[in-house]
């Protein structure tokens, strides 16, 4: 039984992480990690890397974009361009749930 609860402890989830935007409506990659939105998890690092690179290689379409933008004018939030989409996806990056970059730092 300890042999299935120690294996039960050894699964880590994986998160994409999207940088977040500053003030200018641009992305900010140099902000910390704990700065940046968890997108989508996985169960593990393979699984996150090969979505990662899929949303790169296949960014969205024009009618995609559009989408995007309308819902995030109806949340009220100014959308990204799509250059500024398009950089956010290739900034993202995959990250162990474990890893303590994820954490605020006291203030």
């Amino acid at each position: 039984m300890k042999s299935h609860h120690s294996a039960a402890l050894a699964i880590v989830a994986w998160y994409l992480m999207v940088p977040p935007i500053n003030a200018d409506n641009r992305v900010d990659a140099g902000a910390p990690l704990s700065d940046w939105r968890r997108s989508v998890s996985f169960d593990s690092a393979q699984e996150c890397e090969a979505s990662l690179k899929d949303a790169i290689k296949n960014p969205m379409t024009p009618s995609e974009y559009q989408a995007a933008a309308q819902a995030t004018l109806k949340a009220k939030m100014h959308p990204l361009s799509e250059s500024e989409m398009t950089r956010r996806m290739q900034e993202s990056v995959c990250v162990s749930a474990a890893d303590p970059r994820l954490k605020s730092k006291a203030k």
